[in-house]
């Protein structure tokens, strides 16, 4: 009940002029320059240091947002801040507000034992310093970052090569978005998300294609596959257990040897 009306207040407030009206899931969701932007799916990490990042994710579009720690409030954007906000467009361009940009994420809800934060945030971004893109209206509802207990264990194991270098993450997550099954592994500063349908059956599949998605995150920087593949080897959807392997290349990497085994 108190997140049925945290939802109806953040939606009335925020998107009271939008046609555009938020529903009780996961979702990160805000005006990209005066244009709807919804996400897909929604996931959280949260990191060694304490600070959580959340990306809202669709086919060629990714809004992140990073905040020093889990404590309600206003999390200031820009400046050199330890929090900021990017936004990277279909063209594959990286708008950030650090250190030139401007804005704030406030944390208005957050449940640490089970694992999910909500609030709302706007912010302006810089392109290089040629270009700024200004986001309003957003919303986060619900991102599941897993659960807040130290103790708790992880989703299960994974782990890859970036650029022949072992990646070995310190927190492992798999998340059920409603839409997609969200499976990360975090080392300190970066992150590697795998996106598949959530009913995906046991096979090899390509990137990119609809449905499915890996990305390295490094810092305020997101890096999609141009190219890759996804392979499930097995899924039980009854014991909510899924295992793979993938590999891929963005523009400036490689990730290969990549394997997980979790359930979310």
């Amino acid at each position: 009940m108190k997140k049925f009306f945290l939802l109806l207040f953040v939606g009335v407030l925020a998107f009271s002029s939008c046609e555009n009206v938020e529903d009780n899931s996961t979702v990160i969701q805000a005006e990209v320059d005066s244009v709807f932007f919804k996400s897909f799916d929604a996931i959280g990490t949260r990191l060694e240091d304490g600070s959580i990042t959340m990306q809202g994710i669709t086919d060629n579009e990714i809004l992140t947002l990073h905040i020093s720690d889990v404590q309600l409030g206003a999390y200031t954007l820009g400046g050199g801040s330890p929090n900021y906000a990017t936004f990277e467009d279909s063209n594959g361009n990286i708008y950030t507000t650090n250190p030139n940009g401007e804005g704030v994420i406030n944390l208005t809800d957050r449940c640490i034992s089970c694992g999910w934060l909500s609030g709302d945030f706007r912010f302006s971004a810089i392109l290089n310093g040629l270009d700024t893109t200004y986001v309003t209206k957003g919303v986060f509802f619900d991102v599941s970052f897993g659960a807040g207990d130290d103790d708790s264990p992880n989703a299960g194991s994974f782990s890859a090569q970036i650029n022949e270098t072992p990646f070995t993450p310190i927190s492992v997550s798999a998340v059920d978005s409603g839409n997609s099954l969200l499976i990360s592994g975090a080392e300190t500063i970066k992150s590697i998300i795998i996106r598949v349908p959530i009913d995906v059956e046991v096979g090899n599949y390509s990137l990119p294609q609809a449905g499915f998605q890996a990305s390295l995150a490094e810092g305020a920087v997101t890096q999609n596959a141009t190219i890759g593949n996804i392979s499930v080897v097995t899924h039980n959807v009854a014991a909510r257990a899924i295992s793979g392997s993938f590999s891929f290349v963005t523009s400036q990497n490689t990730v290969s040897e990549g394997q997980f085994n979790v359930t979310y």
